[in-house]
């Protein structure tokens, strides 16, 4: 007597037991998505509630940041200068002079003076260079930026912009 072939192993079984096997497996596949469920909902949760709590403490943190900023600006040396000497006097200082296209005072506002310049053939270092000390040691800003990059050595950057305070 040849032995029963079975294509799979629950083919060879009972009925009942073939029946409690896809029970279980139904049962286990229903449990399995119901605990992938539940710990994706946990999971953005606490994902979501970390975000609030990074949230208010960088709602904390950007008003210190901003005063900091304020009182370096205040306690630069060339706070004290318009923003047209105080320019001539970064210029100078980072030997910038060479690069200046042009230099002219300019309104930005009714009660705002500031300065407009034009500066060619600058490397990156060099502009942020520049744009720390203004900021830093003026207390300018920059309302207005353009920056274009310069036509007859790519790897250099012109740049016009206006500073005030």
């Amino acid at each position: 007597m040849a032995g029963k072939h079975c294509t799979y192993p629950w083919t060879c079984w009972p009925p009942a037991s073939q029946q409690r096997l896809f029970k279980f497996l139904l049962l286990g596949t229903a449990g399995l998505i119901f605990a992938v469920f539940v710990g994706a909902t946990l999971f953005t949760g606490a994902l979501t509630q970390e975000i609030a709590a990074e949230k208010e403490q960088y709602s904390l943190v950007v008003p210190l940041v901003r005063e900091i900023t304020t009182l370096r600006a205040a306690q630069g040396d060339l706070v004290r200068l318009t923003p047209e000497e105080a320019v001539r006097r970064i210029l100078d200082d980072r030997s910038l002079n060479d690069y200046a296209a042009s230099l002219r005072p300019t309104r930005v506002a009714e009660d705002q003076e500031g300065v407009e310049v034009t500066l060619n053939g600058l490397t990156l270092i060099m502009l942020t260079d520049f744009l720390q000390d203004a900021r830093e040691r003026a207390s300018l800003q920059a309302p207005e930026f353009v920056l274009t990059r310069n036509p007859e050595e790519p790897r250099l950057a012109d740049v016009h912009l206006v500073l005030a305070r």
